[in-house]
This record gives C-alpha cells, sequence and structure tokens, in this order.
C-alpha cells in the first residue's frame, strides 16, 4: 500500500513539474514565434504552401512558374529579414528603455518608427501574396487556399 501511494505521489509530482515547466518555456517560444508583420496570423503565407507542395502532382507548377515563385520568394524573405532584424532590435529598446523608466514622450519617436517598419514589413507580405497569386492558375490557387 505505501509502495502505490508513494508511485502515485512521485507520478503526480513529475507530472506537476513538466506542466510547470511547460508553462514557464511558452514566453520564449512566443518571443522566437513572433512576425514582424503588423497584421498576425489572418494573412496567408501562399510561399510556405507553394513550398510544402513544390513537386505536387495535383498543383502542377511549371519550370516557368517555379523559376518565377522562386524569385518572389527570396526577395520577399530577403526583406522581410532585414525589416525584421530592425523592428526587434528597436522594439527591444523601446522595452528596455521604457523598463528603466523612461518618459513615453521620449519613446514616441522610437513608436512611430517602429509601426513604420511594421507597416513596411506588411507590405513586404501583401507584395507576395499578391504576385504570387498572379503566377498561379485558378486551379492552383483553389489547391493552395
Amino acid at each position: 500500500m505505501k509502495n502505490k501511494l508513494l508511485t502515485l505521489l512521485s507520478a503526480t509530482l513529475l507530472t506537476t513539474s513538466v506542466g510547470v515547466t511547460t508553462l514557464q518555456a511558452q514566453p520564449n517560444t512566443q518571443q522566437k514565434q513572433q512576425k514582424p508583420f503588423l497584421i498576425q496570423g489572418k494573412l496567408p503565407h501562399l510561399t510556405m504552401m507553394v513550398k510544402m507542395l513544390w513537386n505536387d502532382e495535383d498543383l502542377a507548377l511549371t519550370p516557368k512558374q517555379k523559376e518565377a515563385l522562386l524569385k518572389i520568394r527570396k526577395e520577399t524573405i530577403s526583406q522581410a529579414q532585414m525589416l525584421g532584424r530592425q523592428i526587434f532590435k528597436l522594439e527591444n529598446q523601446i522595452v528596455e528603455a521604457s523598463n528603466h523608466g523612461a518618459k513615453p514622450e521620449n519613446l514616441k519617436d522610437d513608436v512611430f518608427k517602429l509601426a513604420e517598419l511594421r507597416a513596411k514589413a506588411t507590405m513586404v507580405h501583401l507584395e507576395c501574396i499578391y504576385n504570387t497569386r498572379k503566377i498561379l492558375t485558378k486551379d492552383q490557387l483553389y489547391i493552395l487556399e
């Protein structure tokens, strides 16, 4: 009886400690998944979907389409990464300044610059979606969406 109780207690403690560790790890996970865009999670990432189905027989991308899609993807990723570095650096500076007691009016210019950078990143995303859709046929878009 003592062994069963001890085993049950150990299992409960193990489960509880794993749950607590998981809860504590979530903020770091969210930071890594953060995107540089103004609109989060509502616009499709068509290039990622195309990449997953690159050689799919049903999608049937032509060599010409693949060439154009690679160009769009390369350009989009390059711009988004460059803007992302600027965005996250500026965001961290604003947070750090705020945490050290900076007056909001002293952070105003940086906040507006941050908004401008996020708007640019969102425009890059929207242009990618638009340009990708122009290359694909209606049937191919149906498969992706």
